[in-house]
């Protein structure tokens, strides 16, 4: 279903997301030592500004170290399904627990390194340990509070960006389940539940990998952005696209011996203008509203009658780099209802037809 010229790129990038988590745990494990460092320089004593400055760097490298490395590789991993598919209230206490020990191991490194007493035999331990427990709640709530809403969303929303209307250059891909209402009657509602779970869990990577953000889920359906620059710079949008039925293709045993089906999705690309803003009171979400929205659910609609797994705007091909232009072609124009003008349409290279 990948084009030869795109397939190498999806492997990469699939591939790279190893190394992009290993940096960034680095840069936090670097921020964490200088962070102790000068908590050690404040609290050291005349002639021991070095030797505290050094045990501080090193406290904060090992909490660091130990929370940001099980944070990105396990309750963060979309590959850890297990874990992903825990309550949000376990989550929580899962995800505090295991911060509050790296915590602990981290105070417990002067003891362990140069023979200091044990931090939980001095009287304050009780109260660091609480302190402690409460910072790593904190974070873990957040961190479940952001995947329930989604970061860009999470973000916007403490910030107060969206409070008002603005307008953004967007990336929007649409991503709907092939076959789902006559799967949904042949297997029943909760199967079928189970069955979408299993996709948007398969395809969360791709999405990850990215730097896409989930917008919402509509139905048998998956919304995602990505503000114009980022999307289309190395084509992250389309690899992103045919990441996610590589995602699906590689997992086909396992839907046809746990669903009796195949998963499949029809994708389709578009950019350009849309108003962005807060809608709601008890619940609210960041809405995304234009005719880049309206025109992206057209495209699917003309990927559907083309038999084609992946669509793509004329207005989205001319941003994307050449190299990745390369690996298209160009489809019948396309008539879309409410449309006067006709739409130039694309799709990758090679099979792809559904």
């Amino acid at each position: 279903m990948i084009p030869a010229r795109l397939a190498d790129e999806v492997h990469l990038v699939l591939a790279g997301s190893l190394s992009r988590t290993i940096k960034v745990i680095a840069g936090i494990v670097i921020s964490a030592a200088i962070i102790g460092a000068l908590i050690g320089v404040l609290r050291a004593s005349d002639g021991h500004v070095f030797s505290e400055a050094f045990i501080g760097a090193l406290i904060g490298s090992v909490i660091a170290l130990g929370c940001s490395a099980t944070e990105f590789q396990i309750f963060s991993n979309p590959r850890m399904r297990i874990i992903r598919r825990l309550p949000p209230a376990m989550l929580v206490v899962s995800r505090a627990a295991a911060h509050s020990f790296f915590i602990v191991l981290g105070l417990a490194v002067p003891a362990f390194v140069f023979g200091a007493p044990l931090p939980w035999r001095s009287p304050d331990f009780g109260v660091v340990f609480a302190i402690s427990a409460l910072v790593a709640f904190a974070f873990s709530t957040g961190a479940e509070i952001t995947r329930l809403l989604g970061k860009e969303a999470t973000i916007a929303l403490v910030s107060g960006r969206y409070g008002r209307p603005r307008l953004e250059d967007r990336v929007v891909l649409f991503a709907d389940i092939v076959g789902s209402t006559s799967l949904a009657e042949r297997i029943g509602e909760l199967r079928f539940h189970d069955f979408m779970r299993e996709v948007f869990l398969d395809v969360a990577e791709a999405i990850e990998v990215s730097q896409g953000d989930v917008h919402k889920y509509v139905g048998d359906a998956v919304i995602v952005t990505w503000p114009l620059k980022r999307g289309v710079q190395e084509g992250a949008c389309l690899v992103a696209a045919l990441a996610m039925h590589k995602a699906l293709a590689d997992r086909a045993l396992f839907y046809r011996k746990e669903f009796d089906a195949e998963a499949r999705l029809r994708i389709s690309l578009h950019c350009g203008t849309v108003a962005a803003g807060e809608i709601g009171d008890w619940k609210k979400e960041i809405a995304l509203l234009g005719d880049v929205m309206n025109t992206t659910a057209r495209i699917e609609n003309a990927a559907r009658e083309y038999g084609v797994a992946t669509v793509l705007s004329d207005d989205l091909v001319q941003q994307l780099p050449s190299e990745t232009r390369h690996g298209l072609e160009r489809l019948q124009n396309y008539t879309a209802a409410g449309k006067k003008i006709e739409l130039v349409l694309w799709a990758p290279n090679g099979p792809g037809r559904i």
